[in-house]
């Protein structure tokens, strides 16, 4: 995220309906569900009308991700990027966790938004064109050292885990802060592994260089970087948020000869418009290949978007067919990449 009202995530957790914030931009015939996001805030803003927003605009499954160290990061306009600005207490970030967690669960219940926790799961919201909802964190401190309660909170339906955020914790160090692990701490490599065993799909958005390496050596099962974009040159703590959030190139590649998927989020400050997102995806998929790129909106975490609501997502399919892209490798970029990954990461 690089939302900078970060902190008021608690205070939009509880807000109602307000589907005119993803009102189509132009008419749109409903059509059949076809798209997933790889990384979503969706219930942030919209709460009871997170299912409108999402048939209104073809989503068939969303990753909605859960915050837990939303209540002790802020934007720092001294260093000009998202951090933390204390420690949490022991217990607080899984209490965070938690709450976010039960809420985004009575909303799936009171939408019928189906839960995408099995392979079963999956094939029924692929086959009967409903929407669904993976459910997903975004970072994996809400553990706590506890490897035991990654069982736990799968069994309760967590399926996408981006093993971490803006706090260096004891996963690992962060892309925006200076390194103090190497990488990923010897307990971090043991949510790698303990994921694979779960079924659960691994994130590697916001590690490190290091880290984002030690993942694609641990991992038995592919892994995706939900959001963000690809850089020539090598990503340093010392840029500043936007470029030090970035995947180097070589890592990029790595990932997607392991079968992995490279998430694009549509930043404004990068993509002013449409045009220039679409050139970008059409610049990854001829870079890695079209089984390797999807979409990350960061939808409601991004301070500027270019993406502000899923009726921009649903225009895609025309800007990439305009760039020569078939039919097949539309579909594989605005989400079967993603479904097909989510699948594997399923299969136990």
């Amino acid at each position: 995220m690089l939302r900078r009202d970060i902190l008021r995530i608690a205070g939009a957790l509880a807000l109602g309906p307000a589907a005119a914030l993803l009102a189509p931009s132009r008419p749109f015939a409903r059509q059949r569900l076809r798209f997933a996001d790889m990384h979503s805030h969706l219930g942030l803003k919209l709460g009871s009308a997170m299912r409108e927003a999402m048939t209104a605009n073809g989503m068939l499954i969303i990753a909605e991700k859960m915050i837990p160290d939303s209540p002790f990061i802020r934007f720092s306009r001294e260093r000009q990027r998202l951090a933390a600005f204390r420690d949490a207490g022991r217990g607080e970030l899984r209490r965070s966790f938690d709450v976010q967690f039960s809420r985004t669960l009575e909303r799936m219940r009171a939408q019928n938004l189906l839960p995408v926790d099995s392979v079963e799961a999956l094939d029924r919201v692929r086959r009967e064109h409903v929407p669904g909802i993976a459910l997903a964190s975004e970072g994996a401190d809400f553990l706590e050292g506890d490897i035991g309660y990654l069982e736990k909170i799968r069994g309760r339906g967590l399926v996408h885990l981006q093993l971490l955020h803006y706090r260096i914790s004891d996963i690992g160090d962060i892309s925006t802060e200076e390194p103090e692990n190497g990488g990923l701490t010897a307990f971090g490599k043991e949510v790698v592994r303990a994921c694979n065993r779960l079924g659960i799909l691994l994130d590697i958005a916001h590690a490190t260089s290091a880290g984002i390496e030690q993942v694609l050596e641990i991992s038995s099962r592919p892994v995706i970087y939900s959001h963000g974009h690809v850089s020539s040159a090598t990503p340093l703590a010392s840029q500043g948020g936007i470029a030090a959030r970035a995947i180097h190139a070589p890592l990029a590649r790595q990932l997607a000869a392991k079968g992995g998927v490279i998430g694009l989020w549509p930043l404004w400050y990068s993509y002013a418009n449409l045009d220039l997102y679409a050139d970008e995806l059409t610049r990854m998929v001829d870079a890695y290949g079209a089984s390797h790129v999807g979409i990350g909106s960061d939808m409601f975490g991004l301070g500027r978007s270019t993406m502000p609501s899923y009726a921009e997502f649903a225009q895609l399919p025309d800007y990439l067919a305009k760039r020569g892209l078939k039919d097949a490798d539309v579909d594989a970029v605005l989400g079967g990449n993603y479904l097909r990954l989510l699948r594997q990461a399923l299969v136990l």
